[in-house]
């Protein structure tokens, strides 16, 4: 049949055809034909995209920090999580325009004093810290100044819009009185133990009941899985320690203990600023004084120019490597205890040296520190294999999603079956809530295909896929019977309840005095609580806090009749909440009235950045890759 083809198209039509095959691949490229995915951005902003690897990113960033804060469980949902962050990413975009476009700027002196903050330890800028910490975040230094003057560019414009904000003393003054008013409520609570007199519901009312609320009533869908796992505690067996990396491991500790070591010294220091041939002949004089048996300390007292050790008799006190300039160095920690340099010349001039003593911390053996070496050398190993296994098992897995043979061949893992298990609750491997909720995907569920890697713990991960599947179920109505008996019963008896203090009620607005009303009423089943003096936040006054809000809802009537309200308490009782008096505050301090002001100016500051917010995204372009936003 090619060759066929080839006879008919030689010629002119041969090569038009060559033509209109080959143009499209010249101008777009094959790709193009292969990749039909759609633009590969999470959003666009105006003229400005976000990559999905930066959302990848920033979701990642978001979940360690949830995972964090929440004892390692992930608390929403994945799809929500990543919703979210690209909204925050959108935003901060918008942000970033709209201060460049209202030129916001960020000198490069601000920038740089704003960095030697943030990494200064001690009085000085730890460099060596600040690229670490750059690093951790995967971002090279230009990234990181880049983003920071963005953030500060966004203190600026947020201080700008903030600092409009503006209150009134007779706002904060109002606000004040308000905030600090009190009430005084009559609280009526009709007991329902007393009003529900319900009878037992019927057969058929149970019946009715259930079939109506079947969702209510149903056996939970439940799933067993196949899974294969990589642990880091299974590796460590299998790994070989090389006596010669242990032996390098000793070496390098042994130098760095005597690296830490500290010498106790005096010195004779004469200065070579005035007269260096003078000085260094009387260097020489006091180091023949030292060798006929002069005492150190007191040659020290009476020729040396070091202002902060001569009276002192040139004491040092303790010296680490590294506090001292080099040739002075060099040779105090070259002498032997006791001995006395020959001189020696630093950019201050001739020193003599006295070594007194010698201190540092003791060498272990080699038999005690070869445990540690041989448990750090199986951690770096584990973790690298750790890794590269779990790579592997990544893409074994997505590259063959239709089992988990493949797996087994080529890795050697066992296939591992859990118990059945629900959305909500597991055992096992199904205890993590991970696991659980990957196992109730789509991917798994709807398609069957196998999962991507799912991380348990640090050091466990594991692959699964859907073994079986069990539907929810309805209860059968005689196992629920009772519980839909009790339901019903309560129902009636909330509504007698709720009638009975509205009857009340009616009687309170009616002009009867709230006394008189729960003295004519069976005391058994109502009681009566006067509450003085009320506050907003005072929840130790009432047993439930739904009476304080409703007293603080209730308004004084225009035409004079009390104020009542029916509450439902978390008993199960029904209450009436009736306003007797609004107590105004007297005159507002000073100091209440300036924390009240700043209260309002914060609140009133917040609400002028978030208009600000919404008019720039109501007056942007933003497009969101909705493919993206869903892998």
């Amino acid at each position: 049949m090619l060759q066929a083809i080839n006879d008919r198209i030689k010629g002119w039509l041969g090569i038009a055809i060559v033509i209109l095959i080959g143009l499209p691949f010249a101008l777009w490229g094959i790709q193009s034909y292969l990749d039909d995915t759609g633009p590969q951005y999470a959003a666009k902003v105006n003229s400005m995209e976000i990559s999905a690897q930066e959302l990848d990113r920033a979701v990642s960033r978001q979940r360690q920090e949830l995972m964090r804060q929440n004892n390692g469980k992930l608390t929403v949902d994945e799809k929500v999580l990543r919703e979210r962050t690209l909204n925050q990413l959108i935003n901060q975009c918008l942000l970033e325009d709209f201060t460049y476009q209202n030129n916001y700027r960020i000198s490069d002196l601000v920038l740089s004093q704003r960095i030697k903050q943030l990494f200064t330890v001690d009085g000085v800028f730890d460099r060596q810290r600040f690229e670490t910490i750059v690093a951790s975040n995967g971002m090279s230094i230009p990234m990181y100044e880049q983003a920071l003057r963005n953030e500060l560019r966004l203190q600026q414009m947020q201080s700008a819009i903030t600092g409009t904000a503006f209150v009134t003393d007779e706002e904060s003054r109002r606000l004040a009185a308000l905030n600090d008013q009190t009430r005084d409520v009559s609280v009526v609570t009709f007991n329902i133990e007393h009003f529900s007199t319900a009878s037992k519901p019927t057969a058929e009312e149970i019946k009715a009941y259930y079939q109506e609320n079947i969702k209510r009533f149903m056996v939970p869908e439940k799933v067993k899985i196949d899974y294969v796992e990589i642990s880091s505690d299974s590796l460590a067996d299998s790994i070989d320690i090389d006596e010669a990396q242990i032996k390098k491991m000793y070496d390098d500790y042994v130098n760095s203990v005597k690296g830490r070591e500290e010498r106790k010294a005096r010195h004779i220091l004469l200065k070579t600023s005035d007269d260096k041939a003078a000085a260094k002949e009387k260097i020489e004089s006091l180091k023949q004084q030292l060798e006929q048996g002069a005492d150190f300390a007191e040659l020290a007292k009476k020729y040396s120019q070091d202002s902060g050790s001569a009276a002192q008799g040139g004491e040092l006190g303790w010296v680490a490597m590294g506090e001292m300039v080099k040739p002075f160095e060099q040779v105090l920690f070259g002498m032997e205890k006791g001995g006395v340099s020959d001189v020696v010349e630093t950019q201050f001039g001739y020193h003599l040296i006295q070594l007194e003593d010698v201190r540092s911390e003791p060498v272990a053996p080699l038999g005690v520190k070869r445990y540690e070496f041989e448990d750090e050398l199986k951690a770096d190993t584990v973790a690298s294999m750790f890794y590269d296994l779990t790579e592997r098992l990544a893409s074994i897995a997505y590259e063959n999603p239709d089992n988990l043979d493949v797996i087994i061949d080529d890795m050697g893992l066992a296939i591992k079956t859990s118990d059945y298990f629900t959305r909500y609750k597991g055992e096992g491997v199904a205890a993590n809530d991970k696991v659980r909720e990957v196992a109730f995907s789509p991917l798994v569920l709807e398609e069957g295909s196998n999962s991507d890697v799912v991380e348990i713990s640090p050091i466990k991960v594991v692959v699964l896929r859907l073994n079986e599947h069990v539907a929810a179920t309805p209860m059968p109505l005689e196992e629920v019977s009772s519980r839909i008996e009790n339901i019903l019963k309560a129902q009636g008896g909330h509504k007698q309840t709720m009638a009975a203090a509205l009857e009340a009620k009616a009687r309170i607005e009616g002009g009867e005095p709230v006394a008189d009303v729960v003295a004519s009423l069976e005391s058994a089943g109502v009681t009566l609580d006067v509450i003085k003096s009320l506050s907003r936040s005072d929840n130790s006054k009432v047993p439930d806090s739904s009476i304080l809000q409703a007293a603080f809802n209730l308004q004084p009537s225009a035409d004079g009749k009390p104020a009542v309200k029916e509450i439902d308490l978390m008993t199960g009782d029904v209450a009436l909440v009736i306003l007797d008096k609004i107590n105004i505050p007297g005159e507002v301090s000073d100091e209440r009235l300036q924390v009240v002001k700043s209260q309002l100016l914060n609140e009133k500051a917040i609400h002028e950045f978030s208009s600000t917010m919404l008019f720039i995204k109501d007056n942007a372009d933003i497009d969101r890759n909705k493919r993206v936003l869903d892998q």
